[in-house]
């Protein structure tokens, strides 16, 4: 079974998210699954704005007082903590991710493209790490097993940039408002940090739909039925 994940390294859901879906995993007891990392930027347009707090970007982007934002970040604190996550929301750095992706896109196709989602995930929520900085980029990626010098063609590279958008575009076209939105073999969606017992129930029923007849096909240069 194939499983696809898109996020943003900024998404407090996602990290969650995430997190549930690895304990389903395991009390499931599935060892089987592979688990793809795409690409989403929740604001592709945002403007860095240096020294404004996570709790006020957040009134400001919902139009809710500050009191609001910091009562509504507690719950995700607490939410992100019963998933064994220690979310410091005094310490967040909200940015454009934009380059964080295209660091990530060039660990995916070196083989690393978990570990480093996972530095830059951790790095945001509980340690402070402002992803829009080359240097803290670099140094994310290579504890994370990179090459320096292929963190920094990454950050210079259309390239890689491209694949950031080709995953976004591919989220338009099968219907993902938001995210984190999962994709399990290309049959069944789900959206949000679900709880862990949804995507057991999610695995479950995938791996129990009826397999696809083969009604004949040409491929690779064999016909066969």
């Amino acid at each position: 079974m194939k499983i696809q994940i898109w996020s943003d390294f900024v998404c407090p859901f996602c990290y969650i998210g995430k997190r549930h879906l690895e304990q389903a995993l395991k009390e499931s007891g599935r060892d089987d699954v592979e688990i793809e990392m795409m690409s989403y930027e929740l604001d592709p347009d945002f403007v860095d704005q240096p020294g404004m707090s996570v709790d006020q970007m957040l009134a400001n982007k919902y139009g809710m007082s500050l009191s609001e934002a910091r009562s509504n970040n507690a719950r995700v604190k607490e939410m992100a903590a019963n998933a064994g996550l220690n979310y410091d929301f005094d310490a967040m750095k909200h940015s454009n991710t934009f380059k964080a992706h295209k660091v990530f896109q060039l660990a995916k196709i070196q083989g690393l493209g978990h570990e480093v989602s996972e530095k830059f995930l951790s790095g945001y929520f509980e340690k402070g790490a402002y992803l829009n900085d080359d240097e803290q980029l670099v140094k994310l990626a290579v504890e994370a097993g990179m090459k320096e010098e292929d963190v920094r063609k990454a950050l210079d590279s259309d390239e890689v940039g491209l694949k950031v958008r080709q995953d976004e575009q591919w989220s338009q076209m099968i219907g993902a408002k938001g995210v984190p939105h999962f994709v399990f073999d290309d049959k069944v969606s789900l959206s949000g940090a679900q709880p862990v017992e949804t995507f057991k129930q999610a695995l479950e029923y995938v791996e129990n739909l009826p397999k696809e007849e083969n009604v004949g096909m040409c491929e690779d240069g064999v016909c066969k039925v």
